[in-house]
């Protein structure tokens, strides 16, 4: 089993950001978090590994269903969404996938795991869509 899904866009990462933003938006995700690992290691290596930057997504009524059925779930949320720089001047998109993420539970998430997965696979899609 794979742990993520991935598409990829010629468009950069400003403008890729900008568009994974209002798609996962159209499928009721907000950022709740955000990590610029370039400007971080950056600061601190003094060492550039490129356009690299991590979004935590949340859909609150999913992350509800989820804290309700598993009290610790939490420390496998938010649904996480890399944006990395590719060398031809393009972005790969790559989100965990929440049936890996959370099949870690004891709790039977299955469906719920289902539904974000879909609804993060549908605003990944867009996005090629729309850059292709």
């Amino acid at each position: 089993m794979t742990y993520t899904m991935t598409v990829t866009t010629p468009l950069g990462l400003a403008a890729a950001e900008a568009r994974v933003r209002e798609t996962l938006q159209a499928e009721g995700f907000g950022i709740l978090s955000e990590i610029d690992v370039r400007a971080k290691l950056d600061e601190k290596l003094g060492e550039d590994v490129g356009g690299y930057k991590i979004l935590g997504a949340c859909n609150p009524p999913l992350a509800r269903q989820a804290i309700a059925a598993d009290d610790d779930i939490g420390a496998l949320l938010p649904c996480n969404v890399l944006l990395r720089a590719t060398d031809d001047g393009g972005t790969a998109i790559v989100a965990a996938d929440p049936e890996a993420m959370l099949a870690v539970s004891d709790a039977d998430l299955t469906d719920l795991a289902c539904d974000a997965k879909e609804r993060i696979q549908r605003a990944l899609d867009a996005v090629d869509e729309e850059g292709n």
